[in-house]
């Protein structure tokens, strides 16, 4: 199951937190965006979907405002339908 709704959230790693869009939200991963360029998210850090989390996860630079993100663990299905619903 993917959710296509944008949420809000937060990426934080050890050079700090960016606040991030976050798309196609899946038990595996996601997709996330930033209003400036994403420099220095990219590697191992926590999301925060809403208030909900940290969940760690690892991103991916797809260009310079978006990342993949792999969570460490799958989301529960029944995260990924709360915010479906949301």
């Amino acid at each position: 199951m993917i959710m296509n709704t944008t949420l809000y959230g937060e990426c934080v790693n050890a050079g700090g937190s960016t606040t991030v869009r976050i798309s196609d939200l899946a038990s595996l991963g996601c997709a996330v965006e930033t209003d400036s360029p994403a420099l220095g998210i990219e590697g191992d850090l926590t999301l925060w979907i809403g208030a909900v989390g940290p969940f760690a996860a690892t991103a991916t630079r797809r260009d310079s405002r978006s990342l993949s993100v792999r969570f460490a663990e799958p989301l529960d299905n029944q995260i990924v339908q709360h915010f479906a619903l949301a």
